[in-house]
């Protein structure tokens, strides 16, 4: 979806709660009555803030995924709208609280729709060719193929150094590509930067290889990547986010640490049944800049079982059948809001990995120690993007994810990994 798409989208769902104003004077309110704007305009802020979060209206070709994420975009903001009338009572009718929700689950379903039905005749998604060496090509179709959870493109075809480099042109039209990758011999190579700018000039996007993976699959290609890329700005290391990062730290750690006092008997009982031995471990983590420290979790594994060296699968033997329900629901992370409090941990970050796997981790992935300039998180892009991490395979990848986190750490993005971690275990299940 083009940004001119999604501005237009934006800006009819900044206009809806003024339509339900409009509504509202005409058909509900007194005579002559009228209504302040400021609480509409704060209303119209929500409306577009939760579109952005939470990406919708969707790319896809499905309408099912489409409907979904639109009911979820209207009841967030039903809820917070809802939930402000307890401090603001005053504020808005409850009349145009419900007719802004339902207005805004119109127009996504409906404007979702027409986005459906233009990827389904499109091909389904935007259609990639890339011009990149046998190496990078092998890496990049092993990427795209177990890549992110929600592919919004096609590898269309890859072309080699040991390709005719003259038939670029006339490959790209005949798979209908959308957009051209080059990588970096390539986009050095004469002949190349010709053809390059004549696509341009007809409509094709031309990408760097960094920059595809970075746009389209939401992570730094480690192969690629020189030493100067992760040399930029840390948003955390300065300005005004890290402080308003700690206190939106501080106040979801407070709430989580309310719903652990709640569970916490229920979890007791559980572990006297399923576990029988201590509810709690701890296990020393690297931090941040490098820093050690011990991490909080309620205990998933037999007694005695969380020293034995090897990485931890989904499936297990050491985890017992009351640990499997405890990691499924996410229920045994509750604990770390006490690493949240004491400035450990943040709500959002790279996991921080255990001690003896960071140090071989380090040795053998470039680029890896890059993780630590942020402070390490509860949940990360890597965790919503990407599945459980069970060997070193699946550490690299994961790398590339939060080495995209370090270079791209906003508040925005932080909004929107927390919105994509909620939907993963409301929605998807977990993971």
């Amino acid at each position: 979806m083009s940004n001119r798409t999604r501005l237009a989208c934006i800006t009819v769902i900044a206009v809806l709660p003024f339509v339900a104003r409009w509504a509202h004077q005409e058909f509900r309110a007194p005579s002559g009555t009228r209504e302040g704007v400021t609480s509409y305009l704060l209303l119209a802020l929500l409306c577009v803030g939760v579109t952005a979060v939470m990406e919708v209206p969707v790319r896809a070709s499905s309408l099912s995924r489409v409907v979904v994420s639109s009911t979820g975009a209207a009841l967030t903001v039903l809820g917070a709208t809802a939930t402000s009338q307890v401090f603001f009572p005053a504020s808005l009718p409850r009349f145009v609280i419900l007719l802004t929700a339902l207005l805004v689950l119109f127009w996504l379903v409906a404007f979702g729709a027409v986005i459906a039905v233009s990827v389904r005749r499109a091909g389904g998604s935007e259609r990639v060719v890339a011009v990149i060496n046998a190496k990078d090509a092998a890496q990049l179709e092993l990427d795209v193929e177990d890549g992110p959870f929600e592919q919004r493109f096609t590898l269309a075809a890859t072309i080699v150094p040991d390709d005719d480099y003259e038939e670029i042109g006339e490959l790209c039209r005949s798979v209908r590509a959308t957009t051209l990758v080059l990588g970096p011999a390539a986009s050095v190579h004469p002949e190349v930067v010709r053809q390059a700018e004549q696509l341009h000039g007809e409509g094709l996007r031309v990408r760097s290889l960094d920059d595809f993976y970075d746009e389209s699959l939401g992570k730094l290609p480690l192969t690629t990547l020189d030493r100067f890329a992760m040399m930029g700005d840390i948003e955390s290391l300065h300005g005004g986010y890290a402080p308003l990062k700690r206190a939106i730290d501080l106040a979801l750690a407070l709430l989580g640490g309310v719903l652990l006092i709640v569970i916490l008997p229920i979890v007791l009982v559980g572990n006297l049944l399923g576990n029988r031995g201590a509810l709690f471990f701890r296990q020393e983590r690297v931090g941040r800049m490098g820093e050690p420290f011990r991490i909080w979790k309620l205990r998933t594994m037999s007694p005695g079982a969380v020293d034995v060296s090897g990485w931890t699968a989904n499936d297990d033997p050491r985890i017992t059948p009351f640990g499997k329900l405890l990691r499924r629901t996410h229920i045994d992370e509750l604990p770390q809001v006490i690493n949240i409090f004491l400035g450990e941990l943040a709500v959002v970050g790279p996991r921080p990995e255990q001690v003896t796997y960071a140090q071989q981790l380090d040795e053998k992935l470039p680029f890896y120690s890059a993780r630590h300039l942020v402070r390490p998180g509860l949940t990360g892009w890597a965790q919503v993007k990407y599945r459980y991490a069970a060997s070193e395979e699946d550490a690299y990848v994961k790398l590339q994810y939060d080495l995209h986190y370090v270079r791209h750490e906003s508040l925005a993005t932080d909004l929107r990994i927390i919105w994509l971690t909620v939907r993963h275990i409301l929605i998807d299940g977990g993971r």
